[in-house]
């Protein structure tokens, strides 16, 4: 997935840019690892930084199909069973 910084925005509590997108305050901070920079507070942060998917190995379509059975009441026990993962992983 191509990284675009003109669309992320700073999620640091702090920041005065926070939440603001397309300020110029956002530069790539490293392409292998998918980090961005914010130049004004100095933090760095993933796309995944601030939603579901935040500290999450799983891909982001895995995770939606397991919330999405969860939600309508699919038992834990069959997402295990069908998609190979731990138990405690779906739990938390």
């Amino acid at each position: 997935m191509p990284m675009n910084a003109g669309e992320q925005f700073c999620s640091y509590q702090h920041c005065p840019k926070r939440g603001l997108k397309k300020q110029g305050n956002i530069t790539i901070h490293d392409r292998v690892r998918q980090r961005y920079r914010c130049k004004v507070c100095r933090k760095t942060f993933s796309e995944r930084t601030g939603t579901l998917f935040e500290g999450l190995r799983k891909p982001a379509g895995l995770v939606l199909i397991v919330v999405t059975l969860l939600a309508w009441g699919c038992p834990i026990q069959a997402i295990v069973a069908a998609f190979g993962l731990d138990e405690r992983t779906i739990a938390s």
